[in-house]
């Protein structure tokens, strides 16, 4: 064999290599695209299971909100038993406010649960006075900053007027 043979030879093997290399690049690369295809087409899914789901959830609601609104025919039907049993749940409400209220409680915290509270009541029923006193109070802890505790005088202050607003809705009975 010649040199000039010998030099042919390792350029062609070298080639061989080249697309050796590149055959397996291209394979990787088709495998890659063809899962994200895959992935495509799950996440298509996935959306059409996120809307169905969406879709039962809505039904689910408007049931809900039908048994609320017959529930609330039925309470009117019953009025002066109801109102009895309604007014000690709106009691519960206050209750359940009246434990987070207590030394050391951050006053952006607690203007949210009375925020949450008077909504609460509101959609039980309750408006007038009751409701717009618990708002004051709402607005009143929102002058705080963000980390600062309730002071003892309005705490002292804030209990005193929520026994007001258990007397209020004892009057309701």
């Amino acid at each position: 064999m010649s040199e000039e043979d010998t030099y042919l030879r390792a350029k062609l093997t070298e080639i061989n290599g080249s697309i050796e290399r590149l055959t397996d690049m291209l394979n990787k690369m088709i495998e890659v695209v063809s899962r994200m295809g895959d992935i495509q087409d799950a996440a298509s899914e996935m959306k059409l299971v996120a809307q169905a789901n969406s879709e039962k959830l809505d039904d689910l609601l408007q049931k809900v909100d039908t048994i609320a609104k017959s529930s609330q025919g039925i309470a009117q039907v019953g009025a002066s038993l109801g109102q009895r049993g309604s007014v000690s749940s709106l009691t519960s409400v206050l209750d359940n406010l009246e434990t987070q209220i207590r030394e050391g409680v951050i006053a952006s915290d607690l203007a949210v649960k009375i925020s949450d509270a008077t909504e609460t009541l509101e959609d039980r029923g309750v408006s007038g006075s009751l409701i717009v006193k618990m708002n004051r109070w709402v607005r009143i802890l929102k002058t705080y900053s963000r980390v600062d505790t309730i002071s003892p005088q309005d705490l002292s202050k804030l209990r005193q007027d929520l026994r007001d607003w258990h007397s209020e809705l004892e009057s309701m009975r």
